[in-house]
């Protein structure tokens, strides 16, 4: 089995139909993939849409890749795509969003390189589709002329976005690393991708545009929550771990790692105020990242905002609060979880 499409699937009826028909059209063989779609309790007929799609593949009497479906009470998306992780039997995976699809074609070619190049990881190119159609190039920065590199390398040379979706893994590799999705955490992607890249071998990128990313009002991406601001505050502390145990002092890459933990906290920090919060739940003197470092690396924007966060995340918190509508539909969180 070359490859395995680990599908989550959580109340995405509307999608999956969708998404499925776009792994089928890909120019593989029955025999080439498997798709491992993991119900995380889904509430909707996501299930009955997904039982009529096989239904109907098997009618057509065609050689069809094997399915492999998982049924487990709502765990959240790390659990859904750990355990997809688990049941696979590709030498690649592949982690697809069912709310997303993917560009015709574009699989066959990606997967043949992975393998030619015995890559740990590939990543590739993506587009944006918004909800009325429109389509948007998303941009990436890539100055590594086709080369395999390492992952140090890479992420230095390569300015990819930390979405799992973005790359084929080869599952050894992840299995050997003990590369998993942080249970119980929004954004996870934020903290899995940073560490996939870096403990990479051999990882190169792919100009070729492989993924329609949706933009959907009311995603989790988009919506207000404190949890959102919660869970990348902890994220940041994890990065921070990571960075201060697998990278030299002064490096580029401790550099890009610290400047991502800047990026995070500032989102947070904007999170909060779009949920009326004025008061950062914390003392962020305690925090081992804080005050954020204003180094060569930082665009002139980030400099200006992380020197005013620095002299003060009230200040900051207050100034911002003046800028954004409040979302009063945002659940209360739980408590910052601080550590000594």
């Amino acid at each position: 089995m070359r490859l395995s499409i680990i599908m989550p699937v959580y109340n995405v009826s509307k999608w999956l139909g969708r998404c499925v028909a776009s792994v089928r059209n890909q120019g593989l063989t029955a025999d080439d993939y498997e798709i491992v779609a993991v119900n995380d309790g889904s509430t909707d007929d996501s299930m009955e849409v997904l039982a009529a799609f096989r239904a109907e593949e098997e009618k057509s009497g065609e050689p069809i890749a094997p399915w492999v479906i998982i049924n487990q009470e709502n765990k959240g998306l790390s659990a859904a795509r750990n355990a997809g992780l688990k049941a696979a039997h590709g030498t690649y995976v592949w982690f697809v969003d069912t709310d997303d699809y993917l560009v015709p074609g574009c699989l066959k070619g990606l997967l043949e390189k992975a393998e030619s190049l015995r890559l740990d990881a590939l990543c590739f190119g993506l587009q944006l589709v918004h909800e009325n159609g429109d389509i948007q190039p998303y941009p990436i920065a890539d100055r590594s002329e086709g080369r395999v590199m390492k992952g140090e390398e890479f992420m230095l040379k390569v300015d990819m976005p930390p979405a799992a979706w973005a790359a084929l893994y080869r599952r050894g590799y992840l299995q050997s690393n003990d590369l998993k999705f942080a249970v119980g955490l929004l954004h996870e992607d934020q903290e899995f991708t940073p560490r996939a890249y870096f403990k990479a071998r051999r990882i190169a990128f792919d100009p070729t545009v492989a993924y329609n990313y949706m933009q959907r009002d009311g995603s989790i991406m988009k919506s207000a929550n404190p949890k959102k601001s919660y869970d990348m505050l902890e994220i940041c502390q994890r990065l921070w771990d990571f960075a201060m145990e697998n990278t030299q002092i002064e490096s580029s890459i401790r550099y890009l790692f610290i400047n991502r933990i800047s990026f995070l906290f500032s989102q947070a920090l904007s999170n909060f105020c779009r949920c009326g919060i004025k008061d950062f739940p914390g003392d962020e003197k305690k925090l081992p990242y804080y005050p954020l470092s204003i180094n060569q690396y930082l665009n002139k924007k980030e400099r200006y905002k992380y020197k005013l966060i620095n002299i003060g995340v009230h200040l900051y918190l207050g100034l911002y609060s003046k800028f954004v509508t409040t979302d009063t539909s945002a659940i209360p969180g739980s408590k910052l979880r601080m550590r000594p």
